[in-house]
């Protein structure tokens, strides 16, 4: 009779789990690596402009994935803000160009509940899964705020509403040539948050340049602050501020004005016949 050949159980196990492993380790290397949908650069270059207005240039380099950015992405600006008094404040907002990889691409501005929605992308064709490059150049005015003693730029370099994670955001500020900066600061985090999760690339005259030093995640943002002597920038005159308060007040005005027209009447009427 001949003998039959016996393999020792756990010399089975091994060579079969040894065997699985190789084959999985081999699958998982041919495979494309998982992805997912970030922000990889956001960088905004801030012109101040000698009548006080910004041009702005965002460059935004994302990830597509099908997920969220599907025919393309949109960016939230808020131009409606309220001071201590309660009354409301509108900025302007006049886009001037949009490109996706160096070439024009189609969006739309929508009203939001507290600014602009500027909308890119064709929304009958899908954007290609990888990374995509969006240019956004706009101009924006009655961003200054001119204090007592100096006047100050403080900006929202990439706003809070994005999400998906910013691997870095950069900011850079163009002030007129030779504009000493009398003292910055900047902030990391939720909306109202005070983190220091940045450096200062150069301050010097005409320029401030800083960038974030680890990834935002969703809904955080990344806010610069540079003030610099006043007499560089042209303010609006008193006209243009109280044509702007009465645009932007429309209802308080209109309210004032009534109370102001019933109290003539009766002023009028009391006047006449006592």
């Amino acid at each position: 009779m001949v003998p039959l050949v016996r393999i020792a159980l756990p010399e089975y196990r091994s060579l079969i789990v040894g065997l699985l492993s190789a084959f999985l380790l081999l699958c998982a290397a041919s495979l494309p690596a998982i992805a997912d949908e970030r922000i990889s650069l956001f960088s905004s270059e801030v012109t101040v402009n000698p009548d006080s207005s910004l041009t702005v240039r965002e460059i935004i380099d994302v990830n597509a994935e099908g997920d969220v950015i599907k025919r393309g992405i949109y960016r939230d600006i808020p131009t409606t803000y309220k001071d201590s008094h309660g009354t409301r404040f509108r900025v302007g907002l006049d886009v001037e160009s949009v490109t996706r990889d160096g070439s024009d691409e189609p969006y739309s501005v929508l009203d939001i509940p507290n600014g602009k929605r500027i909308r890119i992308g064709n929304p009958d064709v899908f954007v290609a899964m990888g990374p995509h490059r969006y240019v956004i150049t706009y101009k924006t005015t009655r961003q200054i705020a001119f204090l007592d003693n100096y006047d100050e730029l403080y900006w929202n370099v990439t706003g809070n509403d994005w999400v998906f994670p910013i691997d870095k955001a950069i900011a850079t500020v163009k002030l007129p040539a030779g504009t000493r900066i009398l003292q910055s600061a900047a902030y990391t985090g939720p909306q109202g948050a005070q983190g220091t999760d940045f450096r200062i690339i150069s301050e010097a005259p005409g320029l401030y340049e800083a960038e974030t030093t680890r990834t935002l995640a969703p809904k955080e943002g990344f806010t610069i602050a540079v003030g610099f002597p006043k007499g560089i920038l042209t303010p609006p005159s008193t006209s243009e501020e109280a044509g702007a308060f009465v645009s932007d007040n429309a209802g308080i005005v209109a309210v004032i004005l009534g109370v102001l027209a019933v109290l003539g009447y009766y002023l009028f009427a009391w006047n006449k016949v006592g």
